[in-house]
């Protein structure tokens, strides 16, 4: 819960940031670097018994407009199990879940008053690897023992959050998302874990640094002195 305080602070600062004129970032592309925690919240064996972990993500925006952006991400993040996972007998009771998200989608922004910061929303799909390990070096096997216990599924994602623009075109960003997994194998794995839909809240901060694809420069120029 900590953890979660610490990134609640930091988009409270946000929210309360100095004022600053409007950064036009139309035809502009961003790169971003993201940390987080997530938890899984549903499937009979992804979403029992797991708590809190880091989740991290990479992205590529490009600004159709102001307000508008299409972003590509993808990353990595883990949940843990005390138990042995299925088909497996581990000398530990340690399971791990793992998901590498890779979506596409559109992200809506809008200007806070006068200030710097830009909340925004946001909607997308994407393809989910998902995989279960009986230790941080091997896979489990499902399907009595003949299968390794990796597939890829489709799903899709909710964002909400605020950005802070600085004035160099660099942007630090807090959000919340959520991730639903049609990841439903059970012809395949009849026996647990893949034989179900899933999904995983999370919430991050991250940077952004936003450079020219065409478009004016995102940093406000000097006027020229008299």
């Amino acid at each position: 819960m900590k953890r979660i305080g610490v990134l609640l602070v930091i988009l409270g600062l946000m929210i309360g940031a100095s004022s600053a004129s409007a950064l036009d970032l139309a035809k502009h592309g961003g790169v971003s670097g993201n940390l987080g925690l997530m938890l899984f919240t549903s499937g009979d064996d992804f979403g029992s018994d797991n708590g809190l972990r880091f989740i991290g993500q990479a992205a590529f925006k490009y600004n159709f407009s102001q307000r508008v952006a299409g972003v590509i991400e993808s990353g990595w993040g883990w949940n843990s199990y005390s138990r042995p996972a299925v088909g497996e007998t581990p000398a530990n009771d340690d399971t791990l879940a793992v998901v590498v998200p890779t979506t596409i989608g559109l992200m809506y922004r809008f200007h806070y008053g006068e200030t710097r910061l830009w909340p925004h929303v946001g909607a997308g799909v994407g393809i989910y690897s998902l995989g279960v390990k009986d230790s941080f070096r091997t896979w489990a096997n499902g399907n009595n023992g003949t299968d390794r216990l990796t597939w890829s599924s489709p799903g899709f994602y909710l964002r909400g959050g605020g950005e802070f623009l600085f004035e160099n075109g660099a942007a630090v960003h807090a959000e919340v998302l959520y991730h639903n997994i049609f990841s439903d194998e059970g012809d395949r794995f009849p026996d647990g874990w893949g034989n179900q839909n899933t999904s995983f809240a999370q919430l991050r901060v991250g940077a952004t640094y936003y450079f020219s694809l065409g478009g004016s420069s995102a940093v406000p120029e000097d006027e020229d002195e008299d």
